[in-house]
């Protein structure tokens, strides 16, 4: 055997030790006897040793022109379903108190019949309505905030935050980015909670003046008691600023006058006071 020959089976044995399951044919078992004894040992201690340094990673390819950015620290592939991709990006699409899903196909407005059905309203409220109905009707199908509903209603937050009994419109807030979330309820269902809460809207109304009443009469003390004291303060200042001045005494003695006991005695002309002394 020529030297090319013996370098051929070299190779050929190194091969089938580094993939013997890939080409079995190329075993070492299958080489002749000088070749495999001699380059066995040799290419496995490479292998313990390639394998005794090496870490086990798996490779992972991914193509980044399909790659979605969830603003959240991770990255959503193209299979991703829309749904979850919205709701990582905290798009519009919504927290809805029923199972979202599009009308019917034989669905028809609830109130002239139209088959032009707002999706919108069926997604998140359950509400067959045509647009133009939801457009001309607001007294029913107008939308609410949170505030609107705490304020005019007079509802709960626990009671806004049950989603099963008053469906909810999640949005991003317009105002700005970063603000929380916009919750929006439709106005039918919400007057519907009010009136099984209250009784009667005229009920409502008793409660909203009540507390209307009350809010005045708190303002009405607060603006007292403000009163009361920048009364006080006013008086305790116009008190000093009216108090006299002390003026400083200065007594005016008269003419001396001789005692029994040898001594002298003064009295002030002006507050009668008295001053006995000696002279040596």
């Amino acid at each position: 055997m020529d030297s090319h020959d013996h370098a051929r089976q070299v190779a050929l044995s190194r091969i089938a030790a580094a993939a013997p399951n890939s080409h079995p044919e190329l075993s070492v078992a299958a080489l002749p006897p000088s070749v495999s004894s001699a380059t066995a040992p040799q290419d496995n201690s490479r292998k313990r040793k390639a394998t005794a340094g090496a870490m086990n990673l798996e490779y992972c390819e991914f193509n980044l022109s399909t790659m979605v950015d969830s603003r959240a620290g991770f990255l959503i592939d193209e299979n991703a379903t829309a749904a979850s991709v919205g709701s990582l990006r905290g798009d519009d699409a919504s927290r809805t108190t029923g199972d979202a899903g599009r009308a019917p196909s034989d669905a028809a407005c609830c109130e002239c019949g139209s088959i032009d059905v707002c999706g919108d309203l069926y997604k998140h409220y359950k509400v067959l309505v045509c647009r133009k109905c939801r457009d001309n009707i607001k007294d029913k199908y107008s939308l609410l905030t949170k505030t609107e509903c705490r304020e005019d209603y007079l509802l709960t937050e626990s009671e806004l935050r049950d989603s099963e009994k008053l469906p909810c419109w999640v949005k991003k807030n317009p105002h700005k980015e970063t603000y929380a979330n916009m919750l929006l309820y439709l106005r039918a269902q919400v007057e519907q909670f009010a009136v099984a809460k209250w009784g009667s809207l005229e009920n409502l109304d008793q409660e909203f003046a009540r507390r209307e009443e009350e809010k005045t009469a708190r303002k009405r003390k607060k603006f007292e008691t403000k009163i009361n004291e920048l009364r006080k303060r006013t008086l305790l200042t116009n008190s000093v600023l009216r108090r006299p001045k002390q003026v400083v005494h200065v007594h005016e003695y008269g003419e001396k006058k001789a005692t029994v006991d040898g001594a002298f005695v003064q009295t002030c002309k002006g507050c009668g006071i008295s001053s006995v002394f000696e002279e040596f």
